[in-house]
């Protein structure tokens, strides 16, 4: 048995705020997360996930054991046995939930995709007074833009120092078609309050309990933009997804939800989202050291990084209706240079 999962065993079986002290506890697996470990056990009759919290814990377990409070007695959250901040014995916060038996959602299937969209209604349609946090994703359009805005303007600067004459020139376009658009669509949110939000929309955090999706890793549970969640999951699935099947969710989900004005936001975030990510890809180049550029890691992973953003580029360009003649080649040369740190 591993030092760690010793010392969670001695913690459930003996600590005094354990809801499994003094009964016969089983490790039956465990595993790690990005930023957690987990065990399933067995105990008492009790089969329940135990997440030991590797990295801002405090925020995150709380957050979790409220959102699986809410919305664990609609059957779409685990129910939360105890979160405990200062667990005996370990040294991070411990979070029990009991174990979802089920299975993984299909992304493909018609059927799954419509009782995600039911849960994902139902949690942006809970009670706002029952939320006691505010989500860490942006909490509407304004502060998603200002978020954005403020990264772009030190890259375009660092872009045109050294030397990359086509990004440079283009980002600054990208950023004026956005904060257009922004500016044309602020006013859908003035009548818009936020609303439960589960925090990481992904289809591996959902499971498919006797027909209904239950989604799981509440770590971000908050308050925030129902919109942008909505987006930002369509946005991860856009290569699985034809256009026209993405719509359709998008009219089930409002129609479910009774929000009839989501659409429009969701699609506005949806044109924007690009231009978060080729931020996002841009500024991880500028700030690597020169210590990381040199890990055999990221010799293998630049192909990959170069190309994905070089795309990440074009597919703003394009979400943007940004008429704009590229030359790709040089595109990918000007990328690439600004992962290996070297000036043009």
């Amino acid at each position: 048995m591993s030092e760690p999962t010793a010392s969670v065993y001695t913690y459930l079986t003996s600590a005094p705020a354990s809801g499994f002290a003094g009964l016969r506890v089983e490790l039956l697996e465990h595993w790690r997360g990005d930023d957690n470990l987990l065990w399933k056990v067995r105990a008492g009759g009790e089969t329940a996930v135990v997440k030991l919290f590797l990295d801002a814990g405090q925020a995150r377990g709380r957050r979790q054991f409220d959102g699986q409070q809410i919305f664990a007695p609609q059957g779409i959250a685990p129910q939360p046995l105890w979160f405990d901040r200062y667990p005996e014995g370990l040294a991070r916060q411990v979070l029990v939930y009991r174990w979802v038996e089920g299975r993984a959602l299909q992304p493909d299937d018609a059927h799954d995709l419509t009782a995600l969209v039911a849960t994902v209604a139902a949690v942006h349609s809970g009670d706002v007074d029952a939320v006691r946090r505010i989500s860490p994703r942006a909490l509407n359009l304004e502060y998603f833009w200002s978020m954005l805005s403020g990264g772009l303007k030190p890259m375009e600067r660092w872009l045109e120092k050294i030397g990359c004459h086509q990004i440079s020139t283009l980002l600054p376009m990208l950023e004026s078609r956005g904060e257009a658009l922004v500016a044309e669509g602020l006013p859908l949110w003035r009548s818009t309050s936020p609303t439960p939000v589960h925090g990481d929309l992904r289809v591996e955090n959902a499971v498919l309990q006797a027909g209904r999706v239950v989604l799981l890793d509440w770590e971000m549970f908050g308050l925030g933009d129902s919109a942008l969640e909505v987006a930002e999951f369509l946005h991860q699935q856009r290569k699985r997804w034809r256009p026209v099947h993405q719509e359709h969710l998008l009219a089930a989900y409002a129609s479910l939800s009774g929000d009839l004005a989501a659409p429009e936001r969701v699609t506005l975030y949806r044109r924007l989202l690009p231009l978060r990510d080729a931020s996002f890809l841009l500024n991880g180049a500028r700030q690597m050291t020169s210590e990381e550029r040199s890990q055999p890691e990221f010799s293998d992973s630049l192909p990959w990084l170069v190309e994905t953003s070089a795309r990440s580029l074009l597919e703003c360009a394009e979400a943007l209706e940004l008429r704009i003649n590229l030359d790709v080649d040089d595109l990918r040369r000007e990328v690439e240079l600004i992962f290996r740190g070297t000036d043009l």
